[in-house]
């Protein structure tokens, strides 16, 4: 067997291979010798059909099958030995008729190559952003965690924020037990006052604010008109939130981690403003992306992509369908080329070990958002592992680790324009820029 390149211009080459008889006659035979043993044609016992029986009948769907393993693999192996950058996949010329009798069987494919270009990061300039969180923003983090952390007070009647365990019967169906929060409720007159025990009968309408939200909070259907509800208080509970002290910093961030409102104050301070500035920095690759896609410049093998497409995407059935669609991949397709070129150019490689220290970051992370700060290493560990076996989350995690690398390359070698903002002025910006990519 042998292969060859001719490089019909920057863009664009053929592969060219020579498959001789003797590349895949010996595994054709033991193909063959295994059908004969379990072949059954009419008027022959199983075991002794004769060869020219069996070789007539499959000899040239298993050359067919074994010659395209063979063109696969080679072709394949050749691509990655000699170094070659190809765009999509290898695309087969299509010949009218084939010998495969002959002693020599020869394959074009053609290749769609890479674009040679340079990318200068120094000549980069992006505006970075620094999110300052205000006292405020603080209280409303203590709020949520004094009520996450909070309990729940009985009382003797409903109040305005009461939360109440009722039946509630819709008329020709059975009471089913349920929560009411009083604050969610459109109206609460009907309810304010009364006492465990009590009952109070109103349609769906004049408690909630439509149709839709009273059939999910009554588990039925429910018109347009609404359907007249029978409600009997069975608890009256009011949810209390949690003092703060220290009480209320060892459930939030662990004992003996902070130890006054002021250090759990600044805590807040701190992890919401590295949360914040954590989306600032994807704006910095957004933007950097942006400027790139503006400022690289390079042609692409559009003739063979199309063919490419063609071949390849099954819901792609015409040559104009197949343009279209190359207009839509082409931002994509040219930044994941930039993109490749910057991580080579800086070394920027993932390993299973980063994928793991990610996951495991992330699942800590993530418990303790729910106040789960004091979960054993060994218990975290096993958590991340178990996720780690998914696929998709083990893909969505290694590409999370490349571009927190490709960020730290921006960062070091593009112009970056620090601004201070507010958080509420850094959610206008990213609100405005979204709107101008979509219009884009």
């Amino acid at each position: 067997m042998n292969i060859t390149k001719n490089t019909t211009d920057n863009l664009n080459a053929v592969l060219t291979v020579t498959v001789d008889k003797a590349d895949y006659q010996e595994k054709v035979v033991n193909v063959l010798n295994q059908y004969k043993k379990t072949a059954s044609i009419k008027g022959f016992r199983k075991g002794q059909v004769p060869m020219s029986f069996v070789k007539k009948q499959y000899e040239q769907a298993v050359i067919l099958d074994t010659v395209n393993e063979i063109l696969q693999k080679s072709v394949s192996d050749y691509i990655n030995t000699e170094k070659l950058s190809i765009l999509g996949n290898p695309v087969p010329v299509i010949k009218e008729q084939i010998d495969w009798n002959a002693d020599q069987l020869n394959f074009d494919f053609e290749l769609g190559l890479a674009p040679e270009f340079d990318v200068d990061l120094s000549k980069v300039e992006v505006d970075s952003y620094k999110v300052q969180v205000a006292d405020e923003e603080v209280q409303k983090y203590v709020d949520n965690f004094a009520g996450r952390f909070g309990s729940l007070k009985s009382l003797a009647e409903v109040e305005a924020e009461a939360i109440l365990k009722v039946d509630a019967q819709v008329e020709g169906q059975e009471a089913k037990p349920t929560f009411i929060r009083l604050e969610e409720l459109k109206d609460t007159a009907a309810f304010i006052g009364k006492k465990v025990g009590d009952v109070i009968e109103v349609n769906a309408n004049t408690i909630f604010d439509t149709a839709e939200e009273a059939a999910q909070q009554l588990n039925t259907e429910v018109s347009e008109e609404g359907v007249n509800v029978t409600y009997t208080i069975k608890e009256i509970n009011k949810a209390e939130k949690a003092e703060v002290n220290q009480e209320l910093f060892d459930k939030v961030y662990g004992e003996g981690t902070v130890d006054s409102e002021e250090a759990f104050r600044n805590k807040i301070k701190a992890e919401s403003e590295n949360m914040y500035n954590k989306e600032a920095d994807k704006q910095i690759i957004n933007d950097v992306v942006s400027k790139l896609l503006d400022t690289v410049s390079f042609e692409l093998p559009t003739t063979f992509l199309t063919k490419w497409l063609l071949t390849s995407n099954e819901n792609v059935t015409s040559e104009e369908q197949a343009k279209e669609e190359l207009a839509k991949m082409d931002k994509g397709l040219r930044y994941q080329l930039i993109e490749a070129k910057i991580a080579e150019a800086n070394n920027v490689e993932v390993n299973a070990e980063e994928v793991k220290e990610a996951a495991f970051a992330a699942i800590k992370d993530q418990l303790k958002m729910y106040g789960q700060s004091s979960i054993p290493e060994e218990t975290l560990q096993q958590i991340a592992m178990s996720a780690l076996q998914n696929q998709e989350e083990y893909n969505r995690l290694s590409y999370q680790v490349f571009t927190d690398k490709m960020l730290a390359v921006f960062k070091e070698n593009v112009k970056l324009n620090e601004k201070e903002v507010t958080f509420d002025e850094f959610v206008d910006l990213i609100t405005e820029k979204n709107k101008e990519l979509a219009e884009a």
